[in-house]
């Protein structure tokens, strides 16, 4: 009876009822449990129990759900790895020396053993309390994992300033004020994990900081009030050099991100890698035929029953849905087979867009079933991550990766694979953030491999759009998108301009996400050994700066650039590397057949011209392209005669007695400058603007709107008429003529005044 009316407080009779009389008065030297002190030890055990549970009603009801949590920290330590998380207790107190260690009964049961610790040891128990959470929610969607960048496993190291930093760290993400950042506490202790030769060493660091408060209810001189109950919340993260991973135990993702990137900058100097951690993928098109879920595979599990309780598809190739919902446990597949014959919805679906699973399972050594549903959604949604058993958590991951619809990501090696760098080169040249099925197939992309691989993200939503690969009447390539039409039975894209129509009926229409950030990171990585003086942030935009090449005596600095098929992109590039004034620089492209050799004054150098292929294993090599940064140096001597090299149509370097050549990069730039060329090695040197606006087809208002992106183009050309809107250019060499009669009469002045002085 006393159970029945004590429905507020089940965990702190359950802690009553298993641990022994003098472990609960004890207890009750604990602040929260400070009302057990009316426990009578010297009646029988079962009679003093008894009389404690039936005064329980008589205590503050405040009082007894903040009991009734802190019961539920002591039973929940009772019944995972108890004897090792004792052992690790027992070890750091003996380390510590504390003071009544002889009371510490070791031949003890574990709930004595664990009240002697929470009593005289409260942070070793908070410890031993962090060290289970992080078992318990690994595989929950609040426990994140991430990689250290370029990580070399290198052990953490805890002192006083690391303590200091990552207390500022920690209360700026948490945004904590003045009061909660005086009560933050970050503590870190170690602890081995494992059994045998895999066992290996964990770094935790815990953050205490107070929370949200609850309101609870009391009585307070025969009035309803509220308490304000402040709990303390906490963030684990956990480090494992091993593995060289951080683990963060959070309520949202991106502060555990912020967390994780904070301690590997603080402690390593690194940040975190955008390389995917536990990722999966899950292959819901499976369910379009019949799957024998009774034969799924789970570690000491014995599956004795299963079905598919719902399924949401698309109707036919329509963006309709039709949901099929049964009510018991028969074979969905039959039933709509039986139900509509031929017109069978499922077989003849687009897309599955949800699935619920619904398993009955018995684990070894139980004798009771359990039920464990299932929920899959198109978007990659999957309810097993909030699952609050971890047991149960671990079992479905088993069944749905046994039956092929659950599938680990598992990121390629850096550089192990030729077939796989070209494709992550073209994704990267694409500059896109999200591309579709049609556009990957098209482009002859493993869009398979490249989503086992981590490289690509399923987003399992049907697009509306298709994009195709166009060229336009100058030969430059480009994209164009086309809706997507459907009926009953095919779905296909027309192109209006063309008149092509492409059969989509067979094709992938799923969205892809695509980590550019992370491509670049594993291309960094293929070049960091040849790079010096690398920046500590990447930057946001392109051009991105990687560091610089030593060749000789020289430091060049090297860049990376894509999508130059696209005729403004490379022109908004060429303009903003001509600003940085980097000077002479090497710039690398993802773009295998760019036209462009030149971005301001920097080289263009396709990647995969410095590919090497070593057996299997790849690297580029910077040295490949040292040969036409000296034909540039030489080519670019300071000479007396100005001379335009052309290479094509877009390409030129103009050289002569400047301290630098000029690259030009447009056609009109090119035509206007030649002329200009022209005009003064025949003497000429000037040129009138009607005779450049007829090199360059076009109406030139000024040639500072003319060379815009260009700005060192006054260093190269000057007015030749001394106005201050000039219509007369030439090439800025020597002394203007309208400035020589000036100096003539000047120097007939000085002539004439030194005669004077040597006449006696």
């Amino acid at each position: 009876m006393a159970k029945n009316s004590l429905k507020n407080s089940k965990h702190l009779v359950e802690l009553i009822e298993s641990a022994t009389l003098p472990a609960i008065a004890l207890l009750s030297k604990v602040d929260q449990f400070a009302f057990l002190s009316i426990l009578d030890a010297s009646q029988p055990e079962n009679v003093a129990r008894s009389a404690l549970i039936k005064a329980l009603p008589s205590v503050r009801p405040a009082a007894i759900t903040i009991a009734d949590e802190e019961a539920v920290r002591l039973l929940q330590l009772a019944q995972f790895r108890t004897e090792e998380m004792l052992e690790h207790a027992y070890s750091s107190i003996e380390f510590k020396g504390h003071p009544e260690l002889d009371t510490f009964d070791r031949t003890a049961d574990a709930m004595t053993r664990l009240i002697w610790v929470r009593v005289k040891a409260p942070e070793i128990f908070d410890q031993i309390e962090t060290i289970y959470l992080t078992h318990h929610f690994h595989g929950h969607r609040k426990f994140m994992s991430f990689n250290v960048l370029d990580g070399d496993g290198r052990d953490f190291v805890w002192t006083e300033e690391v303590a200091q930093k990552l207390h500022e760290g920690v209360s700026e993400i948490l945004e904590l004020d003045d009061d909660a950042k005086a009560s933050c506490e970050i503590i870190h202790f170690e602890m081995e994990d494992g059994i045998g030769a895999c066992k290996r060493r964990f770094h935790y660091l815990v953050v205490y900081h107070p929370g949200q408060m609850r309101t609870l209810r009391q009585m307070k001189e025969r009035r309803r009030d509220l308490l304000l109950y402040i709990p303390a919340l906490e963030a684990t993260l956990v480090y494992d050099p091993a593995e060289n991973k951080v683990h963060v135990l959070s309520r949202r993702q991106s502060t555990a991100r912020q967390l994780a990137d904070r301690f590997s900058l603080i402690g390593f100097d690194k940040p975190l890698s955008k390389h995917p951690v536990d990722a999966v993928s899950y292959e819901l098109a499976l369910f379009k035929q019949p799957v024998d879920l009774k034969a799924a595979k789970a570690t000491g599990v014995i599956v004795v029953d299963a079905w598919i309780s719902s399924l949401n598809m698309t109707l036919g190739h329509t963006r309709h849905s039709i949901n099929l919902t049964l009510a018991s446990n028969d074979d969905i597949w039959r039933v709509a087979s039986d139900q509509f014959g031929e017109h069978n919805p499922i077989t003849a679906c687009r897309s599955i867009q949800d699935v619920a699973l619904s398993f009955v399972v018995r684990f070894d050594g139980e004798s009771e079933t359990r039920a464990l549903d299932i929920t899959l959604g198109q978007r990659g949604s999957c309810n097993l991550f909030t699952l609050p058993h971890p047991r149960l958590r671990r079992c479905g991951e088993e069944l749905l990766t046994s039956l092929g619809v659950m599938k680990r990501v598992e990121p390629a090696k850096v550089g192990a694979n030729v077939a796989m760098f070209h494709a992550e080169m073209k994704l990267l040249d694409l500059a896109l953030h999200e591309i579709d099925g049609h556009l990957l197939a098209m482009l002859q992309l493993p869009t398979t491999d490249l989503v086992a691989k981590g490289l690509l993200k399923k987003k399992n939503l049907l697009g509306d759009y298709i994009t195709v690969p166009v060229d336009d009447y100058d030969g430059q390539s480009g994209f164009r998108r086309l809706k997507v039409h459907s009926n009953s039975t095919s779905t296909w894209a027309q192109d209006e301009l063309s008149g092509k129509c492409f059969d989509l009926t067979e094709g992938d229409l799923c969205r892809y996400g695509v980590d550019t950030s992370y491509l670049r990171e594993r291309l960094n990585l293929l070049l960091r050994d040849q790079l010096i003086d690398k920046p500590l942030t990447c930057d946001e935009h392109e051009p991105f700066i990687l560091g610089n090449y030593r060749m000789g005596d020289q430091r060049l600095p090297v860049a990376l650039v894509s999508g130059l098929w696209d005729s403004r992109h490379a022109d908004k590039m060429d303009a903003q590397l001509r600003q940085s004034n980097l000077g002479l620089a090497l710039v690398l492209t993802t773009t295998t057949d760019s036209h462009r050799r030149f971005l301001g004054p920097g080289i263009v150098v396709p990647l995969h011209s410095l590919l090497v292929d070593d057996e299997g294993e790849i690297r580029l090599e910077l040295s490949r392209a040292e040969g036409e940064i000296r034909r540039r140096q030489n080519a670019a001597a300071t000479v007396a005669t100005p001379r335009l090299m052309k290479d094509d149509a877009r390409n030129a370097l103009l050289v002569g007695p400047w301290p630098d050549p000029w690259p030009l990069t447009k056609k009109e730039w090119i035509d206007v400058v030649d002329v200009l060329v022209a005009a003064w090695t025949s003497g000429k040197k000037k040129c009138r603007k009607l005779q450049l606006e007829a090199a360059a087809g076009t109406t030139i208002r000024g040639l500072n709107e003319f060379f815009r992106g260009a700005p060192e183009w006054t260093n190269y050309i000057r007015g030749a008429d001394g106005n201050i809107k000039p219509r007369v250019w030439e090439l800025n060499i020597g002394q203007p003529d309208y400035q020589q009669p000036a100096a003539d009469n000047a120097k007939d002045v000085i002539d004439r005044a030194q005669i004077a002085t040597e006449k006696p």
